[in-house]
């Protein structure tokens, strides 16, 4: 199985300086990591929503496209899919729980804060639960 895996980051290393009219790969490289990390989001979001479809075929499909992009996402930042396997195979054996109490916190800075708006996007006294769903056809 890693085998494949392991097959596919070759793979993408290999394109990540082709010309970008041929190659998706070369695409998403020339469009910079931004894009490259947005994909992934995109596709972190699709893959689940295919496990609520409860459609095996589509999540198949969708989890497979995150896998791609994730490779290509860790091949912009410099990181090896054994480094990846290295850090699970550490991992292993340890209480998920414990392992997560035991990391440092995240370095993600929190959005602003506008206390005249808590909710972007909702007008006064609407809740979240009353956004329309935008659906992708």
């Amino acid at each position: 199985m890693s085998d494949t895996l392991d097959r596919l980051q070759k793979t993408i290393a290999a394109r990540r300086t082709a010309d970008p009219d041929s190659s998706y790969v070369a695409a998403l490289f020339a469009k910079g990591l931004p894009k490259i990390a947005q994909k992934v989001g995109e596709e972190a979001v699709e893959t689940v929503i295919a496990a609520l479809s409860h459609d095996a075929k589509a999540l198949t499909g969708e989890a497979a496209d995150l896998l791609f992009h994730l490779l290509v996402l860790l091949e912009a930042g410099g990181v090896h899919l054994s480094e990846v396997l290295a850090e699970l195979d550490r991992r292993e054996g340890v209480s998920g729980l414990d392992e997560k109490a035991a990391r440092p916190p995240k370095p993600f800075a929190a959005p602003p804060s506008n206390s005249a708006d808590p909710t972007p996007g909702l007008s006064r006294g609407q809740t979240a639960d009353a956004r329309p769903l935008i659906r992708r056809g």
